[in-house]
């Protein structure tokens, strides 16, 4: 037996980033990739390519790997994902992407759409308690901080409980 978790994967990918890619500039775009690989490789990795990396998560590169690499038989697939009710609830640049992300792709975590994220077996998608939303930072527990009513550390623990229960 055997199972996948994804968790905010935008696995119909992202409309805002194939809409952004080809009305920005090449310089433009060029400009912003060379910041993010810049700080990419201060964090160790060797040769960043942000351009890809965004392209992949394109909504035609995702309908085409997933028309390429179909659901194989026997594995138990889920798929969870997180929003946030305001831009303010991401920190940068999650916050700035949220509006953008919103008028392509509808509620999302700021940066990938709770539709998108949709697949498999099982979805779960994580409710906000209160004002405050979970972004995408958030459910990585990039930020290293406390959500209230939501314990990032607790959801993994249950997440795993779960499929050990399933008997993975």
């Amino acid at each position: 037996m055997a199972s996948l978790t994804t968790i905010n994967t935008p696995h119909r990918g992202c409309i805002f980033a194939e809409y952004l890619l080809k009305k920005i500039p090449a310089a433009a775009r060029q400009k912003i990739a060379d910041t993010y690989n810049a700080a990419l490789k201060r964090l160790g990795d060797e040769a960043p390519d942000f351009l890809a990396a965004v392209t992949d998560l394109t909504a035609s590169a995702c309908e085409a790997r997933n028309a390429a690499t179909p659901d194989a038989p026997g594995v138990f697939y889920q798929s969870v994902m997180s929003y946030c009710r305001k831009a303010q609830h991401g920190k940068f640049p999650l916050n700035m992407t949220y509006p953008i992300v919103k008028h392509f792709d509808g509620l999302n975590d700021g940066l990938v759409a709770v539709d998108s994220a949709k697949w498999g077996d099982q979805f779960t998608l994580l409710e906000p308690r209160g004002h405050r939303g979970i972004s995408h930072g958030d459910v990585v527990d990039l930020n290293r901080e406390n959500i209230p009513g939501f314990d990032v550390r607790e959801f993994y623990v249950s997440l795993v409980a779960d499929l050990k229960n399933r008997g993975f």
